[in-house]
């Protein structure tokens, strides 16, 4: 088989799973900075952040190990801008921490209570820019590396097969101002100027439609991923929930469906109590993502059928169980959702210090149907 039909055959596996078919096999999607130690077992995450061209050809090499994954890696990140995203800073392995360390982002909260009006004035992409000024952050630090970047995909399509599953990537509006904001200062705007908040996330709602919806009728993408983190179960009651999460998860997502894409909803934290909401959306037109926080089981029985599931293998088992039980609960994860509307994944991404005899487990476990 060419490398071409074999990317062929992994972009049906992966759609017909979208779509709640049932592909030859269930795909497999993982990915995280462990897969640099694969090829190069003596790595460290100092290497995957700061020599990240290095990171990327390491990456490249340990996906030739593990053909069986349909899904592309991550690649060509500027990682000393990571933090940029969340409008936070970021500590560094190799710099500011021990180089085996993981990174950590700093909540600063450079957005101001007045920063809200220069949103509905002006946009929130105005004073996004703004805000990383204030941060400290460079251009340099700031820029992709876009020929690079088109070099590394091409590179990975090309040569490995693999399929891009989501393009573009947007973190809902509630999310991103608790970020730009600082989590304290913002859940205290919530009681203090609710309405200058939802008036501020209907700007950036409109922007990631204007931006979205050109982005995938230019790029057809099999999916657009949005992003939610904080504001389910761990911290909303249903009123809140409705008011400031899902009224814009559900514009932003509409408007994407529409324009001929799925919404892949990555949800980490816990989303139990929520979960009956997703059904609003026509079947077939979503994938949901959990990071393993949320019930496996109670997705099965509210979404299973609805919408595809990816799912759901725990960080803390990938990293620090034993090879029998990554089996055992992959297997699970099969019998609970069969082999339609399924990708075998690992819980957000998979950590950084997982065995490759667990991941091997996995996928041995997912093989067998």
């Amino acid at each position: 088989m060419t490398v071409e039909e074999l990317y062929n055959q992994r972009l049906q596996r992966i759609k017909t799973a979208m779509d709640l078919g049932t592909p030859d096999r269930i795909p497999i999607h993982l990915g995280g900075p462990s897969f640099i130690r694969y090829a190069e077992p003596e790595a460290t995450l100092s290497d995957y952040v700061l020599r990240p061209k290095w990171a990327d050809d390491a990456v490249f090499r340990s996906y030739k190990m593990l053909p069986e994954i349909d899904t592309a890696p991550m690649l060509g990140g500027n990682n000393e801008g990571m933090g940029a995203m969340w409008y936070a800073k970021v500590k560094l392995p190799g710099r500011e921490l021990p180089k085996d360390t993981l990174w950590q982002i700093v909540e600063v909260g450079p957005m101001t209570e007045d920063d809200y009006d220069t949103i509905i004035n002006k946009g929130w992409s105005a004073l996004g820019k703004e805000l990383l000024d204030r941060l400290g952050y460079t251009e340099e630090q700031l820029t992709p590396d876009f020929a690079y970047m088109a070099e590394i995909n091409k590179k990975v399509r090309e040569e490995l097969g693999l399929v891009t599953m989501s393009g573009g990537a947007y973190v809902m509006p509630v999310e991103i101002l608790s970020a730009a904001r600082s989590l304290k200062k913002f859940l205290r705007d919530l009681y203090r100027m609710p309405e200058k908040v939802l008036e501020a996330m209907e700007v950036i709602a409109e922007e990631y439609i204007e931006s979205g919806t050109k982005m995938i009728r230019e790029q057809k993408p099999l999916s657009v991923f949005l992003g939610h983190g904080r504001f389910g179960d761990d911290l909303f009651n249903v009123k809140n929930f409705e008011k400031f999460t899902w009224q814009f998860t559900k514009k932003i997502a509409d408007a994407f469906i529409a324009a001929g894409t799925k919404a892949l909803f990555h949800m980490d934290g816990k989303w139990d109590s929520y979960l009956s909401y997703w059904r609003d959306f026509p079947k077939g037109t979503c994938i949901f993502d959990p990071d393993s926080l949320t019930d496996i089981v109670k997705i099965q029985e509210v979404l299973g059928g609805h919408m595809c599931v990816t799912g759901d293998v725990p960080p803390a088992i990938l990293e620090l169980g034993t090879p029998e039980d990554n089996y055992n609960y992959a297997r699970k994860l099969i019998e609970l959702f069969g082999k339609s509307g399924f990708i075998m994944s690992s819980g957000c991404s998979v950590p950084p210090h997982a065995p490759l005899e667990n991941i091997k487990a996995v996928i041995a476990a997912t093989l067998e149907g």
